[in-house]
């Protein structure tokens, strides 16, 4: 995220040396399913994916609600199964991502590469924007194999045994993480800006940061806004950047300048503006199971079944 198995790195020996048996129980198995050929895992996690999807459990029922309110032209419980196939492909696929970033780079296209290498070239700090889209994970292990350095910020999971095994598959492929649990994250993110390495973000979650509220969907969303903040400090160039499942196993990246001089909510706008043209043009790539709009702009925070509740009285409307 070299081998038929997922790579092990000597930092990545390092990491596994002071984890957990839990933990390394966990990574011997992604070991074991990475070894697997590249499109069978596809396959597999599709059908796990789309299998699971069929059930009413909560995050099925919140994705039915979602597709009934934004999409109510379209069949909300064939979408549903599809939104969970393209989850369960993106992990087993991310257990093993050498063979989709390894040159030629044949199953990867970007139209405008030439312009993405440009910025780097650039003395100016690159943050790129992204979301839950397609596979994410390949997205950030694709920049780094063709020489594009890229550090995240990420939640920890809730699970200390899977936190660790996330950690080792991610430095596997080179991707190094700050953790929002970090205190020095800042001066984590400046040295990242001086090193010249990317600092990417998921930000498309409601998730307990700094925020703002911009529209997406037409409805006001709670959206991270502290990196932009940093960002703007370090007069960055801000950067959208999605991935999209193609067909099978191919993909396609769209990278896109954000215009300069602008303020933190125009940014954050823009960039779901930009999301949600992703997302309509492909529906069943996005994680419609999170919770998008729980936080109200009055800070009121809707329990899951005041969500759903809330969901099935806007498509009314």
């Amino acid at each position: 995220m070299d081998d038929a198995s997922v790579a092990t790195s000597s930092a990545d020996n390092a990491t596994i040396e002071r984890t957990s048996l839990p933990a390394l129980a966990i990574i011997s198995l992604i070991r074991a399913i990475g070894a697997l050929p590249f499109g069978v895992r596809s396959a597999l996690g599709a059908g796990i994916g789309y299998v699971v999807g069929l059930f009413p459990f909560r995050e099925a029922l919140i994705a039915r609600a979602h597709f009934s309110l934004f999409f109510p032209e379209l069949n909300t419980k064939k979408l549903t199964p599809l939104v969970f196939a393209n989850l369960g492909r993106s992990i087993l696929e991310s257990f093993n991502l050498k063979p989709r970033i390894t040159a030629p780079f044949s199953y990867v296209s970007c139209g405008n590469w030439d312009e993405i290498t440009s910025w780097t070239k650039d003395e100016r700090p690159i943050i790129a924007l992204t979301a839950h889209t397609g596979n994410w994970d390949l997205l950030a292990a694709y920049n780094i194999a063709r020489g594009i350095p890229i550090s995240t910020v990420g939640k920890e999971a809730r699970n200390p045994h899977f936190q660790a095994a996330l950690r080792s598959l991610r430095e596997s492929y080179g991707v190094d993480t700050i953790w929002r649990s970090d205190r020095s994250g800042i001066k984590r993110i400046a040295s990242c800006f001086k090193e010249r390495r990317v600092m990417a973000a998921l930000i498309d979650q409601d998730t307990r940061v700094d925020s703002v509220f911009v529209p997406f969907f037409g409805v006001p969303a709670k959206t991270p806004s502290a990196l932009i903040d940093i960002g703007r400090r370090f007069n960055a160039r801000f950067v959208t950047a999605f991935m999209v499942r193609t067909h099978g196993t191919r993909f396609e990246i769209h990278a896109k300048q954000i215009p300069d001089g602008l303020s933190t909510e125009e940014i954050l706008t823009e960039y779901s503006s930009r999301l949600e043209q992703i997302i309509r043009a492909h529906p069943t790539q996005w994680v419609w199971f999170h919770k998008r709009w729980r936080t109200q702009s009055d800070g009121k925070t809707f329990s899951t079944r005041e969500y759903l509740a809330w969901l099935s009285e806007q498509a009314k409307r």
